[in-house]
Order: C-alpha cells, then sequence, then structure tokens
C-alpha cells in the first residue's frame, strides 16, 4: 500500500472524513501522531507530544508535571508575542482555575463543587434533565441539526440549572465557551486575548448579577460558593474563577461530545446498533472513539526520564488523550468503533486527582439524549457532510444536520 492509500485508508475510517472543500480533516492531527513514537518533541514549538496510552497514563499522574501551565508553560508562538502583564498566560481568572493549580489550593476549590456532582445530586439533577431532552426533542421530525436544535440548548440549560444562573442566560454560553477555548490556545494572538477576557467579564457580571439575587436556588452552585465566601472567607476571586470554570468545561466539553457521538455512530452505520443496545456501554465506547478533550498540556518542575526521552524542567508537554484512547496495545482494533465493546478505562476523562469533575453529568446528559434520540427516530441519515470550523485555530463542529422520520 503507498502513502495515499494509506492516508485514504485512514480517512475512511476516521469519524471527521469529509469533502475536502468544506473543511480540512482535525481528527486526522492526533491519528498521524500515532506513526511518531509514543513520546517525542517538536523541536520547532518545544513542546512535548505523549500518544501512548501507557505513557499518557503515566505521566497525567506524575509528581513532576504541574497543570500550572497557564502560569508557567510557553512557547515560541508566545515568546514571541506580549503574553500577559505578569509573563503568564491567559487570564489571571483562568490561571485561578482548580484545573489548572496542584496540591493543596487544587484540592481546596475543587472541593468547593465537588458535592454538587455527587452521585445523590446526579439523581436528583436527573428528571431536569431528562424533561429538557423531552422538550427539545419534542416530535422532531424532516431535518434536526444536532448541534443548534439539541446539543448547545440541553448542555447549555443544564449547567445554568446547575449553577444558579437564569435560564436566559444559557443561549450565551456557546459564544463564551468558544471565545474561552481560544484563549486557552492562541491567547498570543491579540483578537483572541481580547475576546477571550471579554468573555469571562461577561460571565463575571452575570455571576455577580446571580450572586446578589437573594432568590438564588438553595442547592445550586452559586449559592454553594456564596456560603463558602460569607463563612470560609473565599477569595471573591476564587469564587468567579470557579464558577467561569465550571459554565466552560461543564457546557463546552459536553456539547461537543453530544455531537462527535452522534457523528461517530452514523460514520459507523451503527443506528440500529445503538438502538438495540445498551447506552451505558456505548457512551463509553464512544467517548473513546472521539474524545471530547483531545489533549492536556502539563508542564515539567523538574527533569523527567519517560521511553527513553529525558523532559526538562520548564518543557511544555502536551497529553493526547485522543491518540491515546486510539493505542493498539491498549484497545483492539481502536479505529472501529464498537458500541458493544466493554472497556476497563479510558483516557477521555483524564486520570487521577484532575479527573473531570463533571464526568458524571456529562455522561448522564449523553445517554439521556441518545436513549430517547435512538427510540423516537428509527431512520436518521446525513443531510450533508458535518460542517466543522476552525475558531481561532479551535475545531468548532458547528452543524451536523440529519434527516429523521
Amino acid at each position: 500500500m503507498n502513502s495515499d492509500d494509506r492516508s485514504s485508508a485512514v480517512l475512511s475510517r476516521c469519524p471527521y472524513a469529509h469533502a475536502a472543500d468544506i473543511q480540512p480533516d482535525p481528527c486526522a492531527d492526533y491519528l498521524a501522531l500515532k506513526e511518531a513514537p509514543a513520546v517525542h518533541k517538536d523541536e520547532v514549538l518545544g513542546v512535548w507530544f505523549i500518544t501512548g496510552a501507557e505513557e499518557v497514563a503515566e505521566l497525567i499522574r506524575h509528581p513532576s508535571l504541574s497543570s500550572a501551565w497557564p502560569e508557567r508553560g510557553r512557547t515560541v508562538l508566545h515568546d514571541s508575542a506580549a503574553v500577559g502583564e505578569t509573563g503568564g498566560r491567559t487570564s489571571d481568572t483562568v490561571r485561578r482555575w482548580f484545573m489548572f493549580n496542584d496540591g493543596a489550593r487544587h484540592k481546596a476549590l475543587r472541593g468547593l463543587v465537588a458535592p454538587l456532582f455527587s452521585a445523590g445530586r446526579l439523581a436528583r439533577l436527573r428528571p431536569f434533565v431528562e424533561e429538557q431532552a423531552d422538550a427539545l426533542l419534542g416530535v422532531r421530525s424532516g431535518v434536526v441539526d444536532v448541534m443548534a436544535d439539541l446539543a448547545v440548548p440541553l448542555s447549555s440549560r443544564v449547567i445554568c440549572r446547575v449553577l444558579g444562573l437564569p435560564a436566559e442566560i444559557a443561549p450565551r454560553l456557546e459564544v463564551w465557551s468558544h471565545d474561552i477555548a481560544a484563549l486557552l490556545v492562541s491567547d498570543y494572538l491579540p483578537e483572541v486575548s481580547r475576546r477571550g477576557h471579554l468573555a469571562l467579564g461577561e460571565i463575571q457580571d452575570a455571576v455577580d448579577a446571580a450572586l446578589g439575587d437573594p432568590g438564588i436556588p438553595p442547592d445550586s452552585a452559586l449559592a454553594l460558593l456564596r456560603r463558602a465566601q460569607e463563612e470560609d472567607g473565599v477569595d471573591e476571586a476564587d469564587i468567579t474563577a470557579v464558577a467561569s470554570l465550571v459554565v466552560y468545561a461543564g457546557f463546552e466539553t459536553t456539547s461537543t461530545f453530544i455531537g462527535k457521538a452522534v457523528r461517530s455512530v452514523l460514520h459507523a452505520d451503527a443506528w440500529r446498533e445503538l438502538r438495540t443496545g445498551g447506552s451505558v456501554t456505548a457512551v463509553e465506547e464512544l467517548l473513546r472513539f472521539d474524545t471530547s478533550v483531545r489533549q492536556i498540556a502539563r508542564v515539567a518542575t523538574e527533569p523527567i526520564a519517560v521511553d527513553g526521552q529525558r523532559i526538562e524542567a520548564g518543557d511544555l508537554v502536551l497529553l493526547m488523550l485522543g491518540a491515546a484512547n486510539r493505542d493498539p496495545s491498549a484497545f483492539a482494533d481502536p479505529e472501529h468503533l464498537r458500541l458493544d465493546r466493554k472497556i476497563k478505562k479510558h483516557l477521555a476523562f483524564g486520570y487521577g486527582q484532575h479527573y473531570c469533575l463533571g464526568a458524571g453529568l456529562a455522561r448522564m446528559e449523553v445517554q439521556i439524549l441518545l436513549e430517547r434520540m435512538s427510540a423516537r427516530w428509527q431512520d436518521v441519515k446525513l443531510v450533508a457532510p458535518p460542517t466543522t470550523r476552525l475558531h481561532f485555530g479551535i475545531p468548532v463542529l458547528e452543524r451536523l444536520e440529519l434527516e429523521v422520520s
């Protein structure tokens, strides 16, 4: 098989594959990385890429890799730009996010909202998610855009409910999240920095308004955060930071995954299998197959030896979750979607102390929506190839139109 044949074979199995004149294939970014060593450095950017499942699982918990990359991690793109008045990346609010902190600070801030994602809380939230899914699906037939009609409104309404933000805020979450996502990657671009800071400022305004409302739901995240501020003296800036993290991470990753999950099922011609199989097992395979968060960053605090390589202190390290979830040493025939695959562990939500706090909520939303979609619609087909656009370098699944009956 020549190189062109191999490229075509990869694209034919890739859920992002579509006509080249619509969009380039973002999935090929990490599938191509599988041909490189599991631990290798991009000498141009000065960044390490970790793609093997075993290596990612090892390094994601390594004590010499810090999550505080917005404070410490830079590439040559940032060295040549004026990034941050104090030398830090992104923004002060983002650098306060508990996912970008280590040790005691990470544990304390994460603990503020951890009770909201307990099994008991999720069980009480489930009827609301089911009600919203049913309302969005209604008696829809004909053409349905999975993103605009289902994924985006469901995820935004659920996160507003969890936080205690007014329902009318929900439509604003999509733009905020896209601009913050760009800020996390391309903050060396002035327009990205401007839009990202604007989004964070508008979130802070919405949070401040809600915190000042005496009628805020007592079981909401903002009520919990307000009590922590009043009773425990938690910094006001940390309250805003935690709230903005829940807005961003809770909405963006779940809405994106809903779209990716439906797209993957259709790509594999597995709608009938989804209708007859169990959604719990299917969701785990869908998470593995097309990971919502394709990579997470760390910065080395001291030298690390791994796979015959030496990562130096200060080096930026990208743990490629998407590539690791396609590692043939961890998953048999990883390029093929098998909804009945029994998975002991995948890396879609990370691993260890920084395991995604909202993983249970994301699973619940996707399971509920897929169950209802597959029960209502016997026949589903794509109206047109899925449309992905680049938002300052970040691929965004913009349209996924289905003909349903």
